[in-house]
């Protein structure tokens, strides 16, 4: 699966290297940017599921009544630094934070419950190949490379077992199309939509009795946790641009 992407990814970066060529220098109110956003996605959560599908038997196990949240959707928020060295062509180096995303089982009555709490650092670094339909409506296609921080907080409250600090790593893809609208020359309105393929595994915590980081296994399990990071999202975002980072120096002064 991850052939495909990997060669958009390449023929996404030849080109934006082409396009940062002296033969096609560029000069716009757009060169230089920052994005803000906002946003929503979908995972595939990986371990997380049949995680919460088991603190569920357990709970059911001791007879007492109970209901399932499940959720494998969070909100998130990040920035971007923009770079378009030429008219068709823009990087983009960023950040994401995935907020929470909650796994719960709760009793009915409430006497007793468990979670499954995530959220994630995600960091990127894409080319884009950008199209322009009319001045102010530009549409860009991007690809790149992701590398994800992400954590867990883990609670059976029945069993008194907790992690808080159990943290995991990987890299992945994502890629994505954006539709950008022009208000002015140097701020733009961009809605978006995409996609990541990440594993993130290797998840240890702190154990205080060994006072050491330990692996962390699936619940009720031996194998390590691993928390599949794959899915959609779509995000509304305002771009800042400018033209140049500094004065050019004056060397004959």
């Amino acid at each position: 699966m991850h052939r495909p992407f990997g060669t958009i990814l390449i023929c996404v970066a030849l080109a934006v290297a082409l396009g940062s060529s002296a033969a096609f220098a560029y000069d716009s109110p757009q060169q230089y940017g920052v994005e803000l956003r906002g946003g929503f996605g979908m995972y595939d959560m990986g371990d997380v599921t049949p995680g919460i599908q088991t603190l569920q038997s357990d709970i059911t196990a001791r007879r007492i009544a109970n209901s399932l949240t499940e959720a494998d959707a969070g909100p998130a928020a990040g920035i971007s630094f923009l770079y378009r060295p030429s008219r068709h062509a823009m990087w983009e180096i960023g950040y994401n934070a995935i907020l929470d995303v909650e796994n719960s089982v709760d009793t009915t009555p409430d006497t007793s419950s468990a979670q499954i709490l995530m959220h994630s650092n995600e960091f990127f670094l894409k080319g884009n190949l950008v199209a322009t339909v009319t001045d102010r409506f530009h549409v860009d296609f991007g690809a790149g490379v992701s590398y994800y921080n992400t954590e867990l907080q883990i609670q059976d409250n029945n069993r008194g077992r907790y992690w808080y600090d159990a943290v995991g790593r990987g890299f992945g893809l994502i890629g994505g199309v954006g539709l950008e609208y022009l208000l002015t020359q140097r701020v733009g309105l961009v809605a978006q939509g995409g996609g990541r393929i990440a594993n993130t595994s290797h998840f240890t915590y702190y154990d205080n009795a060994t006072r050491q980081r330990t692996v962390l296994p699936v619940v009720n399990g031996t194998r390590p946790m691993e928390v599949n990071m794959s899915g959609a999202f779509g995000q509304l975002g305002l771009r800042i641009y400018f033209d140049k980072v500094t004065k050019p120096i004056d060397f004959t002064r």
